[in-house]
C-alpha cells in the first residue's frame, strides 16, 4: 500500500552564489522551478553543482531537507527568522512531517515522472555554516540529527513543481536514516551493528564502506593485541 504527502520543489540553482563568509562558491538557496524539470540518474538538469566530491553523484541526486527543520534553526539562531524556507539549505525537496526517524534507507518513492530511492543521510557541510553565518551549525545539526537524507535515481522522469511524494515500496529492512547517522556518530558501535550497516545493499558505497573500515580498524587492533598483550 502506497503513502502520499504533500511537498514542495523541485528547488533548483543553475549558477552558483559566492558565499560571503568564505568567499567560495556555493549552490545554497535553490529557488522552485515554475515548470517540470528534468530529474536524471546525476541529477536534476539544470542544478547546478560546484562541490562534486561531497556533492552529486548517482548515489545523491535529490536532496530531501523536512521543513519542519527549520523552527530548530530559528530558535537557535533568531537571525535567521524570514531567511529560512525550503531551498535555503541546498534541498531540491521539500515536505512537511517526514522526518529521518521514519523514512529508511531502500524506501523508494515516486516524484512526478521519477522514481527516487533513499541512499544515505545527508552529511552537514562547512558550507551551511558560512552562508548562513551560523556559528556550529554544523556541530549542532549532526548532534540532532537533523539533516535530512538525499536519493538515487532509479527511473528518470519529468517533477512538475510541487508534485506529491508518493512512497511506492519500503525497504524490507526498515533501517532508518536516524539509526545510520546514529552509528556514524557513534564511535562506540558495536560490531554487529556496523557489521549490519555495511552490508545494507541500498546504502550509499561512501556509508558502506566507512563502516567497513571501521570494523577492519578494530579487526587489525584486535590482532595486535593477541600478537604483544
Amino acid at each position: 500500500m502506497s503513502e502520499t504527502w504533500p511537498a514542495r520543489g523541485p528547488f533548483l540553482r543553475d549558477r552558483p552564489l559566492i558565499v560571503e563568509a568564505s568567499g567560495r562558491p556555493s549552490a545554497m538557496d535553490k529557488q522552485a522551478t515554475d515548470a517540470p524539470a528534468w530529474l536524471d540518474r546525476d541529477g536534476f538538469k539544470g542544478d547546478r553543482v560546484v562541490d562534486v566530491q561531497h556533492h552529486g553523484g548517482p548515489d545523491r541526486t535529490v536532496c530531501h531537507y523536512p521543513a519542519q527543520h527549520y523552527a530548530l534553526w530559528i530558535r537557535h539562531y533568531p537571525f535567521l527568522d524570514g531567511e529560512l524556507a525550503p531551498g535555503a539549505f541546498g534541498e531540491n525537496l521539500s515536505t512537511e512531517g517526514l522526518s529521518e526517524r521514519e523514512i529508511c534507507i531502500g524506501d523508494c518513492f515516486r516524484w512526478g515522472e521519477a522514481v527516487i530511492q533513499v541512499s544515505q543521510p545527508r552529511s552537514p557541510c562547512s558550507t551551511l555554516e558560512a552562508r548562513h553565518e551560523a556559528p556550529r551549525l554544523n556541530r549542532r545539526m549532526s548532534h540532532s540529527g537533523a539533516i535530512g537524507w538525499l536519493y538515487r535515481t532509479l527511473e528518470p522522469g519529468w517533477v512538475a513543481p510541487n508534485a506529491p511524494l508518493e512512497r511506492i515500496e519500503p525497504h524490507p529492512a526498515r533501517v532508518t536514516v536516524a539509526r545510520v547517522w546514529a552509528v556514524h556518530m557513534d564511535a562506540e558501535a558495536d560490531d554487529a551493528g556496523l557489521q549490519a550497516l555495511a552490508e545494507l545493499a541500498p546504502l550509499a558505497k561512501v556509508y558502506r564502506d566507512r563502516f567497513h573500515q571501521r570494523l577492519d580498524y578494530r579487526r587489525r587492533q584486535a590482532d595486535q593485541g593477541r600478537l604483544f598483550p
